[in-house]
């Protein structure tokens, strides 16, 4: 993507794909648009065999207990500090009642997590702005909420991941002047990257794909989770 699509390297490859391609007896592919794509467009006449991404089986849905014990944990980790604001008795999301029982928070942030290797494939530049947009929103409803009536609920925002444009994006967010919105920027084990997303309302994917037939590995994960997803739209 980088070298874009009439570079003499990327042309190449194209033709060399294109000769050697059709002389293979079997293709795998990784969605069903692709191996369409393949016939169509490429016309490739060996068999075509669809193996579907699937997310590793701990990628899952968490329960409140389980949110509350990563969340009391997570929230004392120093690139989470902005978050913080958003908490209550130590905890983002839950609440422990007087019985002991724990429950998802009255009045909780929504959380939203996207992960992202900072690179030129994605353009946070878009997120940053709908999240200004959605701020300015639920800044204007504050009274709204609180006299009781339905409004926006503020807005967590975790973005996992390390990258050349981190330190950029991070001078951006810091201009923002967010005040329903808060935003933290993470790198966070490989143990807990999947509870993360098993505990998100909203998973975001801005990865934009060279040929918009194969679903990024990070859409498959949160889907895995049980997390809806906000992304580019694929084929």
């Amino acid at each position: 993507m980088k070298l874009g699509p009439t570079h003499p390297i990327v042309s190449l490859a194209r033709r060399f794909e294109r000769c050697f391609g059709k002389r293979a007896y079997a293709h795998l592919c990784v969605t069903d648009a692709m191996a369409a794509d393949l016939r169509q467009n490429w016309r490739i006449s060996g068999q075509l065999v669809v193996l579907h991404d699937r997310a590793p089986r701990h990628f899952r849905r968490l329960d409140t207990a389980e949110i509350h014990q990563l969340w009391t944990r997570l929230l004392e980790d120093p690139q989470l500090e902005p978050l913080q604001p958003l908490s209550a008795d130590g905890a983002l999301l839950t609440a422990r009642g007087s019985d002991g029982t724990i429950d998802m928070r009255s009045g909780r942030p929504m959380l939203l997590v996207s992960s992202t290797s900072w690179t030129a494939d994605e353009d946070f530049s878009i997120l940053l702005a709908a999240l200004k947009l959605y701020d300015a929103a639920a800044t204007s409803q504050v009274v709204a909420r609180s006299a009781g009536t339905a409004a926006l609920p503020p807005l967590a925002v975790l973005i996992t991941g390390k990258g050349p444009q981190r330190e950029h994006y991070e001078q951006e967010i810091a201009q923002l002047g967010l005040q329903q919105v808060r935003i933290a920027t993470a790198w966070l084990s490989a143990e807990d990257y999947p509870l993360l997303l098993g505990s998100a309302d909203l998973g975001v994917s801005l990865h934009t794909s060279s040929s918009g037939l194969d679903l990024p590995m990070k859409v498959v994960d949160m889907l895995g989770c049980g997390t809806p997803v906000c992304a580019y739209r694929f084929s």
